[in-house]
């Protein structure tokens, strides 16, 4: 498993330990916290899925509605410690196998801000304006037929379905990348990113 995912899965286990009122109160006053915190990325300079070291942290930080869809807030996020405006903000729809309608969103930015290259700004021109109609049921179908499962590499010590859920929604959102053409993803590219997306499956 390449460290990029290692680090996603390592933030949907937020408790090392506790009973089950330790780990609620702990989300929630992460939760909160997320509100007021800007999301650090950081570049990768090659897709993840094809570096095991490349890492690009996600926000999952966020408050959920009871219907499942995260409380609206801008998307914050830095790169190399600078606040960046995102490239898009691709809206992720989707209504899961009890009904429930989800609304929520997946921000991306390439490149360095202090030196941000012409290839950097084809990926963001690319994304942009690429119709992303679809994605979040595709994502949410993907995550559904490919339920993640921790192997023994994978040291969780709080495994609860809600955390199994949002790591499956999280190796899902490949479909994201899967999107933007092989031409584009030039050998010194690079990309940060942040969601409110919670994982919400059922």
């Amino acid at each position: 498993m390449n460290e990029r995912v290692q680090s996603d899965l390592a933030s949907a286990d937020p408790v090392r330990g506790g009973d089950d009122a330790e780990l609620h109160d702990l989300v929630r006053r992460v939760a909160a916290d997320a509100q007021a915190t800007a999301t650090t990325g950081i570049a990768a300079r090659t897709p993840w899925w094809r570096r095991r070291r490349a890492i690009v942290p996600i926000s999952l930080g966020v408050l959920a509605i009871a219907t499942g869809a995260a409380v609206l807030i801008p998307l914050q996020l830095s790169v190399n410690d600078t606040p960046v405006e995102l490239d898009v903000e691709i809206p992720i729809v989707y209504t899961t196998d009890t009904g429930i309608e989800v609304s929520c969103r997946y921000g991306l930015y390439f490149g360095d801000p202090v030196d941000r290259s012409a290839a950097d700004e084809r990926l963001a021109a690319f994304v942009s304006s690429h119709d992303w109609t679809g994605i979040g049921q595709r994502i949410y179908d993907e995550a559904i037929a490919n339920p993640f499962v921790p192997g023994p590499d994978d040291d969780w010590e709080v495994d609860t379905p809600e955390l199994r859920d949002q790591s499956s929604f999280i190796h899902a959102t490949e479909l994201i990348w899967a999107e933007i053409p092989d031409e584009l993803l030039h050998d010194e590219w690079s990309s940060g990113s942040t969601m409110d997306c919670t994982g919400v499956l059922h």
